[in-house]
């Protein structure tokens, strides 16, 4: 996070007679005026309101005793989730019936769906999602528990709420953050299903049915992360940039940006130096956004054309950019971030680098505040890629054996073999005695589809077992 810098500078005292000639001391600053709207509307739309009457309010009155419910649970109910990882075999179940009894009215009636508040920058509280969370957890777990005792209807029952919640919760969020706490509903959801598709017993018509459903989820990841990019333009970093104050003084800027605008910035101490007034323009709003609706664009473009990763695409765009921002900002880069001694020659540099460089305040928030996209998208799309193998694991079972993909599609159980958003190919497949199918994930490589339970972490590959 970039500070201002507030270290003394009594040892450059000495050389403040020269320091005034360059106006660069601390000096009372310029009141800030308050920072306007951008000059021209945003070519980003922000994510509009889902269709449907919002069930949270309703929910949220159940919130409380929900919680106190799981209080007595000494279980880690996420690390029951996944498929593969056996339910211990003096797991209480009777510890989850208080938590379970409230299911009925934490799901969605007909016409319902879950609308999110939305979030007003990096300070927003996210009320609501630990407790989406824990609900989804319980259902995947009392699933897998009625499974054990054979009860598909109650197991088909839960799994297909949590199916809907997770399209609800995706479809409502906007931004990284809610994107995140979506993503593991949906994770939650889907481990249920593959505990289905697992199971001996699970009829063949059901099996249809849970693939007919996944497959009409073909969109939904790239529904959700169009939303978390346009959402995070809209509600942080839009709400950032035009809550700066625009000032002739760079330190009290630098002050600001440091909050992310969520604290009053605050001026230098009398005596303390810095960078000094300046009549050079720190912050353009307008330029600001306009340079960061460029950047995104070419990822919502990508989005909409398929659930892929667009892989090198931050590389070739917006890390030469950053790179760019970077060089121009040269020492007032190293002097907002506390990189370095603070000596009078990094101030006379650091005030050079700002005087020429435009927009420079505008620059260093882009460079702060542009995430990783690529790590963000994939974030989504290894559910999509969860999604995609339960389908072709629900075909296997469908089909009586694990095939190849080909022999799946002449069968009619596909229409095409199921895609890995990780490539540009189909998902990988073994089928051995150990079937499974997996996707290279993040480096693209095919490592073998190693085994890591629950794909906890970062594996090599992610995989699913039959």
């Amino acid at each position: 996070m970039p500070h201002s810098p507030r270290l003394p500078r009594t040892t450059l005292l000495v050389a403040l007679p020269a320091f005034l000639l360059l106006g660069a001391c601390a000096t009372s600053p310029t009141p800030p005026p308050a920072s306007p709207q951008a000059a021209s509307a945003p070519r980003i739309a922000a994510p509009e309101r889902p269709a449907g009457s919002d069930a949270l309010p309703r929910w949220r009155d159940h919130f409380e005793a929900f919680a106190a419910a799981l209080v007595g649970t000494d279980a880690n109910l996420i690390a029951l989730e996944a498929a593969d990882t056996p339910l211990p075999a003096d797991f209480d179940a009777t510890q989850l019936a208080p938590a379970v009894a409230l299911l009925d009215r934490l799901t969605l009636a007909t016409g319902e769906t879950l609308i999110l508040p939305t979030i007003h920058g990096p300070e927003s509280p996210f009320p609501d999602h630990h407790s989406l969370r824990q609900i989804a957890s319980v259902r995947t777990v009392r699933a897998r528990l009625a499974l054990a005792e054979g009860d598909f209807p109650t197991a088909l029952a839960l799994v297909r709420a949590n199916l809907e919640q997770a399209r609800a919760t995706l479809r409502s969020q906007a931004g990284i953050i809610p994107l995140i706490h979506a993503v593991s509903v949906w994770q939650s959801a889907l481990d249920g299903v593959h505990a289905l598709a697992r199971h001996p017993g699970l009829p063949a018509s059901e099996a249809r049915a849970l693939l007919a459903e996944l497959q009409s989820d073909a969109t939904l990841a790239q529904v959700a992360l169009d939303r978390t990019l346009r959402g995070e333009y809209a509600h942080v970093y839009r709400v950032i940039v035009e809550r700066m104050p625009l000032t002739d003084d760079p330190d009290l800027a630098l002050s600001a940006v440091a909050s992310l605008g969520m604290a009053e910035p605050e001026a230098l101490e009398p005596g303390e130096l810095g960078l000094g007034l300046t009549q050079h323009t720190l912050l353009d709003p307008a330029a600001t956004l306009a340079a960061y609706e460029a950047d995104l664009a070419p990822y919502l473009a990508a989005l909409m054309q398929d659930a892929r990763l667009p892989r090198g695409l931050f590389a070739r765009t917006t890390a030469v950019t950053l790179g760019g921002y970077h060089r121009e900002l040269g020492a007032f880069h190293d002097y907002a971030g506390g990189e370095g001694e603070f000596t009078l020659d990094l101030i006379v540099r650091a005030r050079a680098a700002m005087e020429s460089t435009a927009n420079p305040i505008g620059k260093l928030l882009a460079i702060y505040l542009t995430p990783p996209w690529e790590v963000i998208l994939s974030t989504g799309l290894r559910r999509e890629a969860q999604r995609s193998a339960l389908c072709g694991l629900l075909a296997w079972r469908i089909h009586g054996r694990p095939a190849a993909w080909s022999e799946i599609v002449a069968a009619g159980h596909l229409s095409s073999p199921p895609d890995d958003p990780f490539s540009d190919g189909a998902l990988l497949y073994d089928l051995g005695e150990n079937a499974r199918v997996w996707s290279v994930y993040l480096d693209g490589v095919d490592n073998g589809g190693e085994l890591v339970e629950g794909n906890t972490g970062q594996p090599a590959d992610l995989v699913w077992i039959r």
